[in-house]
This record gives structure tokens, sequence and C-alpha cells, in this order.
């Protein structure tokens, strides 16, 4: 037994309850709670990592995508002068 479980059973003792089992298993499953949270959290941070990239690569795209459409304007307005 761990010391948190000694620690909760001598506390169950003294108060003369019964709770140590219910107690045992809620420190359990907190712990667990605590766990799949922090597992939440890591994978959370990726997925901003992730979606920061995408939106940097997505503002370069346009930038680019709209200095094209500027220098196509200006191939096709210098076209149809010398045409």
């Amino acid at each position: 037994m761990s010391f948190v479980h000694l620690l909760v059973n001598w506390a169950c003792l003294l108060v003369n309850s019964c709770y140590t089992l219910d107690f045992a298993l809620f420190i359990r499953g907190f712990g667990l709670f605590t766990r799949e949270f922090c597992t939440f959290t890591r994978e959370f941070g990726l997925f901003t990592r992730e979606f920061r990239t995408f939106t940097r690569e997505f503002c370069t795209f346009t930038r680019e995508f709209r200095t094209f459409t500027r220098e196509f304007r200006t191939f096709t307005r210098e076209f149809m002068l010398h045409s």
C-alpha cells in the first residue's frame, strides 16, 4: 500500500468510518482524470501549433496569390495596349 492509502486508512479508522475504499477510489479516479486532462492539454497544444503553422502558410499563400494577380493584371493591361 502506498503512503496515501495508509494515511487514508488511518484517518478513516480514527473517525470510525467505512469510507476508506470510496475515498481511495475517488483518489484513483481523480488521478486518472488529471492524467487524461494532461493528455488533452498536450494534444490541444499540438493542435494549436499545427493550426498556427497552417494559418501562417495560408497567409503566405494569399500574399503570393495577390502578387500574382497584380502581376497578371499588369501583364494583361500591357498586352491589350500593345495589341
